[in-house]
């Protein structure tokens, strides 16, 4: 790619370089990868070209900005080419450090509060740190002024939520969090957007338990873990049927289940020890488990059961799964709804005994992940009181 020269209004020409230009963009609160894809995009677009004005530049990042992330960003951008809106976040003994209006909303996303509020409550925030601290602000300051925001836009609960999680995050406490549910509710999507937005980089499956498991205990030792959960009391029938009871179904499924909860409380065990947050998803999660628990007392456990509010819904995610990961196919699922359906059946009554709060999934994400960050927050505060 050739050389780009930006010619600048006293005359003056300097290289186009991404660096500056990505730096540029985090001042209106773009992540760093946000902030150099746009500024990529920009050096591709007047790749052509050998020579531009810095207006070219504005022009073309406006345009990405439009098409990316709508109007007010665009309006954010250019403000700051007019006068610095970099608020800088003062802390003894840390590296330089800034406001990011990306952080900021996934800190108000993992307090329950809702999408349209927290994007009104990060541009307010900005705003008064625009106009009230363009010299900086200290972090203790900083925390304190958005959680008086938040009390008066969304209420106290949710300002005590981002207090509790403020807390947690200067602490040295664990977080763990284990998602059950039937096949197809949702359970790995939930915890993929979980870890992205809690910062956690451990996640587990306990389906790759049970691979792992079938590899050292052959069907003729453990026949339960060579089936499918739902499908696990074919090891139970004796003499061998084509269908199955409420009982049978239970029978296998726990039987399968005690197997894999070996391995989980093994990997539970190892990340007290170290001392690192984890989120564990999978159709073993019993409700049950956390009967058995023997987790130090700083460790935050959050068991949630994720639930489809229908049959027919349960079979609409079926079928959607087959276009977002074809490889694991539809048929077998749908063919064998009607276990599924009863295995969800026994998974909310223990639920509902232990306890464990019960997520009900109308679609994948949207208002199901609100209401988990909502539990996740509540079990946050609840274990770290003011």
């Amino acid at each position: 790619m050739s050389r780009l020269n930006v010619i600048h209004p006293d005359g003056e020409s300097a290289p186009f370089l991404r660096g500056v230009l990505t730096r540029s963009l985090q001042k209106v609160g773009l992540t760093f990868s946000e902030a150099y894809e746009i500024a990529s995009a920009v050096r591709n677009q007047l790749a052509a070209k050998e020579d531009v004005t810095s207006d070219d530049i504005t022009e073309a990042v406006c345009s990405i900005l439009l098409e990316a992330s709508g109007p007010d960003m665009v309006e954010r951008y250019r403000l700051t080419k007019a006068g610095p809106a970099w608020i800088r976040i003062n802390e003894k003994d840390r590296d330089r450090m800034w406001f990011s209006r990306t952080i900021f909303r996934h800190r108000l996303e993992i307090c329950g509060i809702p999408e349209s509020l927290s994007e009104r409550l990060v541009r307010d925030t900005h705003d008064r740190l625009t106009r009230d601290y363009s010299q900086g602000i200290d972090r203790q300051a900083l925390h304190e002024l958005a959680c008086e925001m938040v009390k008066r836009e969304a209420g106290e609960l949710f300002a005590d939520y981002l207090d509790a999680w403020h807390r947690l995050r200067q602490s040295n406490r664990t977080l763990v969090i284990l998602i059950g549910g039937t096949p197809g509710v949702g359970k790995s999507h939930a915890a993929s957007l979980l870890a992205s937005r809690l910062n956690i980089s451990r996640t587990a499956s306990t389906d790759m338990f049970r691979e792992v498991m079938r590899s050292l205990r052959p069907p003729e030792i453990a026949p339960e873990l060579h089936y499918s959960s739902f499908e696990a009391w074919k090891a139970v029938n004796s003499p061998p049927s084509n269908s199955y009871t409420i009982e049978t179904l239970s029978t296998g499924f726990n039987r399968q289940a005690d197997e894999i909860e070996v391995a989980l409380h093994a990997l539970l065990a190892r990340s007290q020890r170290e001392q690192f947050s984890t989120i564990v998803e999978g159709v073993h999660v019993r409700p049950s488990i956390i009967k058995d628990f023997t987790l130090p007392p700083d460790a935050i456990v959050v068991p949630l059961l994720i639930a489809a509010d229908r049959e027919r819904t349960l079979k609409a995610f079926f079928r959607g799964r087959a276009i977002s990961a074809p490889r694991r196919g539809r048929k077998h699922y749908l063919d064998n709804i009607e276990a599924i359906w009863d295995l969800q059946t026994l998974l909310v009554s223990e639920a509902e005994t232990n306890g464990v709060p019960i997520v009900v999934n109308e679609a994948e994400g949207g208002i199901m992940m609100t209401r988990m960050y909502s539990l996740i927050s509540a079990a946050v505060l609840k274990a770290s009181p003011l």
